[in-house]
């Protein structure tokens, strides 16, 4: 089951790749605007970087118990997905605007403070097993 867990999350990862890689052909699948750097950028983040992400969290999910380590690994990688992406949108598509700053830090933000939880998750599920075998 691992597998081909891993297996489908890295198909997902490689489908957002190539829907990083091509806003145009987004836009026009869902008829969105494609006219501005900032709207190019997002088509990469919000369609490609998303798709990205999830597919990197099914790869990564070790089982879906404990539900709190799930909820806060899925935000960890949907949001290093759109960072990702709208980080290639910033090299690719050239000068962001303002607000696509923003939403870049908040994304690198929300990363780091789920992977700072998850150490803490992490941590204390090994001080409890440690103190449970040392009493056992």
């Amino acid at each position: 089951m691992r597998i081909a867990r891993v297996v489908v999350g890295l198909a997902l990862v490689a489908f957002g790749v190539w829907l990083v890689s091509s806003p145009s052909l987004v836009a026009e699948w869902l008829s969105r605007p494609q006219e501005t750097v900032s709207e190019r950028i997002n088509l990469r983040a919000s369609w490609g970087g998303t798709v990205l992400g999830l597919g990197a969290f099914v790869a990564w999910l070790p089982a879906l118990a404990p539900w709190p380590r799930t909820a806060i690994g899925l935000l960890l990688w949907a949001m290093a997905g759109i960072g990702a992406a709208r980080a290639v949108g910033f090299v690719l598509d050239g000068r962001p605007d303002g607000l696509q700053w923003v939403w870049l830090i908040a994304e690198v933000v929300l990363v780091v403070v789920a992977a700072v939880a998850l150490v803490v998750m992490a941590r204390r599920a090994a001080a409890r097993r440690a103190g449970v075998e040392s009493n056992g």
